[in-house]
């Protein structure tokens, strides 16, 4: 069994951020029940290292408060069955979001707005097998 280990800290430590961690056997939310951080069922990690193993989510936000795009910036981490290693940053979810469509991902995983409900959507697709063509993040 193929494990990673990922830094949980922030890009820019002046900013504010968060994580949090699905292990394989835990359920996600519908995307359209997610608004925030809050919404995902587990608790906020402490700064340092994880391990994460096939079928594990890894969920972070990070403040973007001095620089000029102002907002957040989202990458969710993803470990599929088969071992592999997938990131993707908010720059991508939309595009993620067409291909997961046009895959025929249920309608019941296409509602929900907003880059935390993305990635939920994204963890959904990715543990059912789908998403096989998502992009590297820049």
């Amino acid at each position: 069994m193929k494990s990673y280990s990922v830094e949980i800290a922030p890009a820019d430590g002046r900013c504010r951020y968060w994580a949090k961690v699905i292990r394989a056997g835990m359920s996600l939310p519908l995307p359209s029940l997610v608004n925030g951080a809050d919404d995902i069922p587990s608790h906020y990690l402490l700064r340092g290292n994880e391990e994460l193993l096939p079928g594990d989510a890894l969920f972070e936000g990070e403040a973007n408060h001095h620089r000029k795009n102002r907002g957040w910036s989202y990458w969710l981490t993803f470990v599929t069955e088969a071992g592999d290693l997938v990131r993707v940053c908010n720059e991508d979810f939309g595009g993620i979001k067409a291909i997961l469509k046009q895959q025929g991902l249920a309608a019941e995983y296409l509602k929900g707005s907003g880059d935390v409900a993305a990635m939920v959507r994204i963890a959904q697709a990715l543990r059912l097998g789908m998403c096989t063509s998502i992009p590297e993040p820049a």
